[in-house]
Order: C-alpha cells, then sequence, then structure tokens
C-alpha cells in the first residue's frame, strides 16, 4: 500500500527560516495521519488471513433434523400456493435453478452469507459462488459443488472441520458439516466425482491472498448431518 507524503511548499529563501517550523509541523502531523489510516487500512484487510477478530457469529437456530430420522430426499417437486421465506417466487418447487439463483449458502460461525448463482464460468464467479450444474443438487444423492474467486473466500482460511454449511433450497435447508480440506493442482477434477452418499465440495483458488496469481485450488469437503 502507497502512502503519499507531500512535502510542504516554500515561499523562497526569505522566507524559509519562518515557514520552516509551521511548514514542518503540518508536513509531520500529516504523515502521521496517513501512516495511522494505512495501518489500520491494512490490518483491517489482512485481519482475516491472520486469523485476527473476535467471531460474534453463532449457529442460527432453526430446527435441524438427522437425516436418520427422515430418510433421503427424492427431490419431487411439490406445489405452493404462497412465496416461501428462502426469497424464491411463489409456483411449483422443482430442482433447479430460479432466475439464474440456485440456492443461498450460510457459514454462521464465519458470518458468511452468499446467494449462490448456477454455474462456473467467468460471468457468474465475477459476482459471487457459482454452483457446478453438473454436480449433484442439495437433497440429492451426490456430490454438491461450489466454485467461487479466491477474494470472495477470504475467510474461509478460518474454516475447520465440524464446521457447519447450511444451504437453503426452494426445498428446504440442508445441512453439511465440514470433514477436511487439501490442496490441489487447478486440473484435478476427481474432487468433484459424484458419490453414492450426500457429499458436498467448495473449491477455490490458492493461496488465497494471491488473487489472480494462484497456482492451486483449495478444496472443502463435507458431508450432510441434516435437513430443516
Amino acid at each position: 500500500m502507497a502512502l503519499h507524503l507531500r512535502a510542504a511548499g516554500w515561499a523562497g529563501p526569505h522566507s524559509a527560516a519562518r515557514r520552516r517550523p509551521r511548514g514542518g509541523a503540518l508536513a509531520l502531523a500529516a504523515g502521521a495521519v496517513s501512516l495511522v489510516t494505512g495501518a489500520v487500512v491494512l490490518m483491517a484487510t489482512l485481519a482475516p488471513l491472520i486469523g485476527i477478530g473476535v467471531e460474534t457469529a453463532t449457529i442460527a437456530g432453526s430446527v435441524v433434523q438427522p437425516i436418520s430420522a427422515l430418510g433421503t430426499s427424492t427431490g419431487r417437486s411439490q406445489p405452493v400456493g404462497q412465496s416461501t421465506s428462502t426469497g424464491f417466487a411463489s409456483g411449483v418447487i422443482t430442482d433447479g435453478p430460479v432466475n439464474g439463483v440456485a440456492f443461498k449458502m450460510t457459514i454462521s460461525r464465519l458470518a458468511y452469507a452468499a446467494t449462490v448463482r448456477e454455474g462456473v464460468g467467468a460471468e457468474v464467479l465475477a459476482l459471487g459462488p457459482g454452483h457446478y450444474p453438473d454436480s449433484a443438487w442439495p437433497g440429492r444423492t451426490g456430490n454438491v459443488g461450489i466454485a467461487a474467486h479466491n477474494e470472495y473466500w477470504l475467510i474461509f482460511n478460518g474454516l475447520r472441520a465440524g464446521d457447519r454449511v447450511e444451504i437453503r433450497t426452494q426445498h428446504g435447508l440442508y445441512v453439511y458439516e465440514i470433514t477436511g480440506s487439501k490442496i490441489v493442482s487447478p486440473t484435478d477434477r476427481t474432487v468433484l466425482a459424484q458419490t453414492p452418499d450426500h457429499r458436498l465440495t467448495l473449491t477455490t483458488c490458492y493461496p488465497l491472498w494471491a488473487g489472480v496469481f494462484a497456482t492451486q485450488r483449495l478444496v472443502f469437503f463435507g458431508r450432510q448431518i441434516g435437513v430443516g
């Protein structure tokens, strides 16, 4: 981060002696303010990367039941008469995106919430996370894949095994638990392979702080533990 300090101007050699103390003091004060401001901005930017900050978010108090108590979701369409609380349009609920929106994703411990759009093309990921179209749909058996640019998931450096990821679709709430992570090459598609059970895979560029210069992929794995 560049800090720009502008030196005080001088009217001429005869007035230099009289103006130097005042001009020097002003320049020193301006420099100090710029340094302090820059330090605050820099710390605010780097805080998520180095784990600074008090976590105040708590797990949402939604009612979640284990999968074993409800059986496997069929993913069938079901009619509704009014708008749902998820913000999706009313009508017939089906698997799939509505006006480009796939579902909502929340990680309460990280105070993270985002709208996940359908697709992983450049135009979609420029706006936020996207759902891999060839991966499973939440509630269906298989591996639900979600991708995002690292700039949107900087705080995911704090994502840990045991953290809950909540995905809300038109059908309802699906809760996943992070089980682990690993770093892979950008061409490794095995992490998105379909599974015989309910799984979740989150992918992004790594290192998280490297932006477009990231050369690897960070992958988080999760398993569905309940629905609500």
